[in-house]
Parts: C-alpha cells; structure tokens; sequence
C-alpha cells in the first residue's frame, strides 16, 4: 500500500495543502508539491511522479508535468495553470518496484485576465507604416496542441528585414485564459518560424510584435481560428 498526499502548489514562497479553493492559485506556471508515503508512513524518493491535469468542461487541451527523485517525500512537480476554473489533476507515482498508484484531485483556479497577465510581464509598442507583417499560421483553421507560425517582415519597399526581434501573442476573446506566446527565429528572406501552443479551441487574437535594431517596435493584430484535429 502507497499513499499519495494531497498536492500542494508552491506560489510567492508559500505553500497551500489540502484545500478545494485554495486561496492564491491563478492562471501561470507554478510548482505543485506531491508527497509520496509507503505503507508504514515513511517517505518514498526514488519513484517518479506524473501530474495530468484536465479542465472540467471540453475544448482544454490538458497539462502535464513530472519530477524524478524526491526529498523526503516531496516531488516538486513542474505544471502550468492555463485557465481559470476547475481543474481534475490525477497523480500517478511509478513506484520503485515497478508499480503504479494514481489518485485524482478537484483545483479551483482565480480567473485572472489575459490582459492582466500581458502587463503584468510589460509589452510596450508603438505603431507605425515602416514595416510590413505577414502572419502564417501552418494550418488555416489552427490545431489545438504545439503549432507554429510564420511571420514575414519587411521594408516599405519590399525588402526583407533580416535582423528583427519578433514575438507573438495569442489572446483569446473572454477573460481568464492565459495568453499563448512565442519568440521567432529568422530563417530566410525576412521569413520567422514562432513556435506557439494553442491551449483552446475557439476565437483567438493574435498580437505580432517586431522590434528593430534600432528599437522601434511595430505590431499588428490577426484573427486565428483553432480547432480539434
């Protein structure tokens, strides 16, 4: 007989424990804490804990971590809360005999807005005509899942800009998600792969951001449709 203890997330330095509601958890990466026990009470550390967490309604893609060796019991298992509400997370410990104990636990996430998450990280912008932005998504509607974009940057005349820096933004219509981003790495004649993770399906806005050598940052603002393949 194992035990698998209630999982608690680490958040500003603190740690909640056994609560439905626990007061704090909101949208964004975070550390939930698993705490593995053998029959006797004592500490298990050389298993290796998996954490699968669903929302409680369709169209969410799900959300894995998992932590190897643990202190005294403890997995501090990597995860990210992508959307306010009720999240199903089933914990599943492959033990060091080669089986396996699993247990599933209720989360309430906070809705916090995507809007307050983009500031809170800061994306300052000034728009302008100088630069001209295409934007590619690799399937037209999106696959919900790991995806990339293209973006296709270039002078008022035509000419390819080689050297920009370019992020992504993907926001979807309601408040309570978090927003989906990724960085661009030039790979010719202007064109920039964005890796991106579409967590939804629905309605999305997508925020593309070119800042210059020079500093000056331009966006532009597409529609993206993401849907089950």
């Amino acid at each position: 007989m194992w035990s698998i203890c209630w999982p608690g997330e680490r958040i500003r330095g603190y740690r909640h424990r056994g609560a439905n509601r626990a007061r704090g958890i909101g949208c964004g990466e975070t550390t939930l804490i698993v705490t593995l026990t053998d029959k006797s009470g004592a500490p298990v550390d050389d298993a290796t804990v998996r954490a699968h967490g669903d929302m409680d309604h369709e169209g969410m893609e799900s959300v894995d971590g998992e932590a190897s060796m643990g202190v005294n019991g403890e997995y501090h298992v990597p995860f990210a809360w992508t959307m306010g509400g009720g999240w199903i997370v089933t914990v599943t410990a492959k033990l060091p005999d080669g089986s396996e104990a699993s247990k599933a636990f209720d989360f309430f996430v906070e809705a916090i807005s995507s809007e307050s998450v983009i500031n809170r990280h800061g994306t300052p912008s000034t728009e302008g005509g100088a630069v001209d932005i295409v934007y590619q998504s690799d399937n037209d509607p999106a696959f919900l899942g790991d995806a990339t974009v293209t973006v296709i940057v270039t002078d008022h005349a035509g000419a390819p800009i080689t050297d920009a820096e370019v992020s992504v933004r993907g926001d979807m219509a309601h408040h309570g998600m978090m927003p989906a981003t990724g960085e661009g790495s030039h790979q010719a004649n202007g064109r920039y792969i964005v890796p991106i993770e579409w967590t939804m399906v629905g309605d999305w806005q997508v925020t593309v951001i070119v800042t210059l050598p020079d500093g000056s940052t331009f966006e532009h603002v597409f529609d993206q449709q993401v849907v089950i393949e």
